[in-house]
């Protein structure tokens, strides 16, 4: 059973897995950098461009449609959805591209686009999102590490705290880019939501091991594991549920970023920021 009643020593090694994981997705992170000048890949929320999304009732081609966009147009990004209330086509094409042409090539490869939305974002509003995102995500990891260390006042707890929820961003969005998973406003509003369940457990675990002294600390420790993993295995079902039943984008994004998200927050909370909290309390005596 997890937290059974050993040294910390004895779970030490756990270290391993969530630092590995963090040193390759920076890895990766650094490496789309360098091949492409982006960190990640931005939907046209955050670029500019204009999106098609179109509910279908029968599967298509996506690398087929993609392929011709991309000859006549330029760049064009094709994603098909499946859920169980039937199928749908997202299509991404520069902001300067006639939207009927777009259509007239998709009803070539017999996409009905009787029912289709149509969002464009400007150049320069897509890269004024993009600032404003980036700086909601500082904002809250401020303002996060200062509630932590107001709540423990004690520098190891909380720092512990602080960098399993940095760790979990940056795993989760290597992750994105591996998954073709582009950032977007949605995807950014997961990732916010992302900071707070990271939080959340992380709290749970630190206030369980260092503010209650019944029993040992790794029965504290197993205590907090089964609440935290009730709590974020019920999300996951939730999140599950919505990736396979919906066909809107939005949704779509902010369940499989928030899918990702947590299964490496159970890596970053229970095999690192628990050996970490637990080797304090045991040091000092808690």
């Amino acid at each position: 059973m997890m937290f059974g009643d050993k040294s910390v020593g004895a779970y030490r090694p756990l270290l391993a897995i969530p630092v590995l994981l963090l040193v390759l997705a920076s890895g990766l992170l650094i490496y789309n950098h360098t091949q492409t000048g982006e960190w990640f890949q931005r939907s046209i929320d955050l670029k500019g461009g204009t999106m098609l999304s179109i509910r279908t009732y029968s599967p298509h081609e996506p690398d087929a449609i993609e392929d011709a966009l991309s000859e006549r147009f330029g760049r064009a990004v094709v994603r098909e959805m499946r859920s169980f209330s039937g199928f749908g086509l997202s299509v991404q094409v520069d902001s300067g591209v006639d939207v009927d042409d777009v259509k007239s090539v998709l009803e070539s490869f017999g996409v009905d686009t009787s029912d289709v939305s149509v969002e464009t974002v400007g150049p320069s509003l897509g890269e004024s999102f993009w600032v404003q995102a980036q700086i909601s995500i500082i904002v809250a990891f401020i303002l996060m590490g200062i509630i932590v260390f107001v709540i423990f006042r004690t520098f190891v707890p909380s720092v512990a705290v602080i960098f399993a929820a940095v760790s979990d961003i940056i795993v989760t969005l290597a992750l994105m880019q591996l998954f073709s998973i582009e950032i977007s406003l949605a995807s950014f509003a997961a990732l916010l939501m992302l900071i707070g369940y990271s939080i959340d457990t992380d709290i749970l675990l630190t206030t369980r091991i260092i503010r209650t002294h019944e029993g040992s600390v790794a029965a504290r420790a197993r205590g907090a594991f089964r609440t935290g993993m009730t709590m974020t295995l019920t999300t996951i079902g939730v999140m599950v549920a919505v990736v396979l039943t919906t066909t809107s984008p939005v949704l779509l994004a902010i369940a499989s970023v928030l899918l990702l998200g947590l299964a490496i927050d159970i890596i970053n909370t229970w095999l690192m920021n628990a050996t970490i909290i637990m080797w304090y309390a045991e040091r000092k005596g808690l």
